[in-house]
């Protein structure tokens, strides 16, 4: 474990800030660096790390014209390390150029917009967000771009005092998770364990990379421990410089079509004012509704039937079959009722160390990647041959047309996930016993807060995984689903996990009994005499 980062171990981290960069969006040129403290190259602050070649047009994403303020999370490769991963927390306001006093000759449209962008060696995103909010409004107040010495300070104060590194989760609601999704919130879980390749498609930018964020602080020790090679893999070619043209967005063309290229200017993409990231938008969001299909699941056999009779080409919902009535009516039905009280679970996981349990699990490495937004410069990023799994955020509407690229598309504004992959769908069924677990966490989430949902996923993973030891056919294992299991237990991380933890030999995790949570008859009491003997 010691050689998965050097901030593993440290309970503060010192000067967690590297750069404070200011991106502007330019009428002719798109989004490019005005400026960037401490400067890369002496006496040229607008020039970035070719690493970080395409950072304004992450810092300034499509569709940030129709908002007035939001703030974007992002993560890039470290310059001076490319195997290590820093994050950005990007602020981005829009005024009036009427407020403007010290106005410049590019400012020829009837409102002036800037990014300040903060580059850490944590993933701080939720407490540097609401500082640097702070920090871009009062610039912003100031009228005057050119005057920088309030960004220079706030870099200086924020690198004054260390940071906690469990701070990293400030400002991220698993709760609003729950609430949203209810029961899918598990079958997400369970599907970055599977490391496919999924698509989380929705605006605005700033909500879209905080749900993914969200999703990933349900793993134990992942967002604070677990990014830090999240965004970096060795490419077998380089990313090509691109724009879109109304023709690509025109009805006529094919979503396979290839997308135009342009020339790169001083590390920036030479755009002309009508292909500037406010025109990318949801040009052709009704045309791929259109062309989507879903289906209302009430038994697996009968799924199987839809597919068999449907054709693997179709894109179909998964997880819509779990009504919340039927929860309801499953939580009020004495052959799925459940007496788990709501610190049941800690109660009998609690004692559990984390960190000899084997977390964080080791997700997003070996070409495995968390990015919490991208733009549409990094598409090509998406099919080299070197990514083996993803989970990315994105807004342009041309990332779900490229369908080829990813297993699976989660549709953060419709609350939809959706596969064309008969496999990966019942691999992700969820079972009695896991729509226990998701009953109780959807009953108890409002009146206990984030710390007790995350709490309960972590009990949830730590079963789960001491239930994977068991020899393939055991029948605890069907209470996670088989084949789930089985996938599981085929992917790099699995294996990885197994030799960090020598094969799970960890006492305390041992005396656990392998088994789902929320399974049988069982009662609490019963649990807990099993796991004292």
């Amino acid at each position: 474990m010691s050689n998965r980062g050097n901030i593993l171990n440290m309970s503060y981290l010192n000067e967690p800030v590297l750069n404070i960069i200011v991106v502007g969006f330019h009428h002719k040129k798109g989004c490019q660096v005005e400026h960037c403290y401490p400067e890369f190259v002496p006496g040229k602050p607008s020039e970035l790390p070719i690493l970080w070649r395409y950072l304004p047009a992450l810092a300034l994403p499509d569709g940030s014209h129709n908002y007035l303020s939001d703030t974007i999370f992002f993560n890039l490769p470290d310059p001076t390390d490319p195997t290590r991963t820093v994050y950005g927390i990007s602020c981005f306001r829009q005024i009036p150029v009427e407020q403007v006093t010290q106005k410049t000759e590019d400012m020829t449209r009837s409102s002036v917009q800037k990014s300040v962008c903060v580059i850490c060696r944590a993933p701080l995103f939720g407490r540097l967000a609401v500082k640097m909010e702070l920090v871009v409004r009062a610039w912003f107040m100031q009228g005057n771009f050119s005057e920088t010495t309030l960004l220079e300070d706030a870099y200086k104060h924020l690198n004054s005092c260390p940071v906690q590194i469990d701070q990293t989760l400030e400002g991220l609601s698993v709760l609003k998770l729950v609430e949203n999704w209810r029961h899918k919130a598990l079958l997400l879980f369970k599907l970055l364990l599977l490391g496919r390749k999924v698509l989380i498609y929705g605006s605005p930018s700033g909500q879209l990379s905080t749900a993914l964020l969200s999703l990933i602080s349900l793993f134990p020790r992942c967002l604070e421990f677990g990014l830090s090679r999240s965004a970096n893999v060795v490419l077998s070619r380089p990313l090509s410089p691109i724009s879109v043209t109304p023709m690509v967005l025109s009805e006529e063309e094919e979503p396979d079509n290839p997308i135009s290229k342009v020339a790169v200017v001083n590390g920036n993409d030479q755009l002309d004012e009508l292909l500037s990231p406010k025109e990318s938008g949801n040009l052709v969001d009704e045309k791929d509704k259109v062309s989507r299909q879903s289906f209302d699941e009430t038994l697996l056999s009968e799924v199987d039937k839809l597919e068999l009779s449907g054709g693997r080409d179709k894109c179909h919902s998964i997880g819509e079959k779990y009504k919340i009535q039927k929860l309801t009516e499953a939580h009020q039905s004495p052959s799925l009722a459940r007496d788990m009280s709501v610190d049941g679970l800690y109660n009998l996981t609690g004692q559990i160390d984390h960190t000899e349990c084997g977390f964080p699990l080791p997700l997003f490495e070996d070409g495995n990647l968390c990015l919490p937004y991208l733009s549409l410069q990094y598409l090509d990023l998406l099919s080299d041959s070197a990514v083996k799994g993803f989970v990315v955020g994105a807004s342009n509407v041309l990332f779900k047309q490229k369908r080829q690229l990813f297993d699976v598309l989660v549709e953060l504004n419709e609350m939809r996930i959706e596969t064309s992959d008969l496999g990966l769908r019942r691999q992700l069924a969820l079972g009695t016993e896991d729509l226990r677990f998701a009953d109780h966490v959807v009953r108890y989430a409002a009146s206990q807060g984030d710390a007790w949902i995350r709490d309960q996923f972590a009990s949830y993973l730590i079963y789960l995984l001491r239930t994977s030891l068991l020899p393939d056919g055991s029948k605890e294992i069907d209470s996670y689903n088989a084949q789930f299991m089985a996938a599981f237990k085929s992917t790099l991380c699995y294996e990885k996990w197994l030799k960090m933890t020598n094969n799970g030999d960890i006492e305390t995790f041992m005396n656990l009994p392998p088994m789902h949570p929320f399974s049988g008859q069982l009662s609490v009491a019963d649990m807990k005499l099993k796991f004292a003997q």
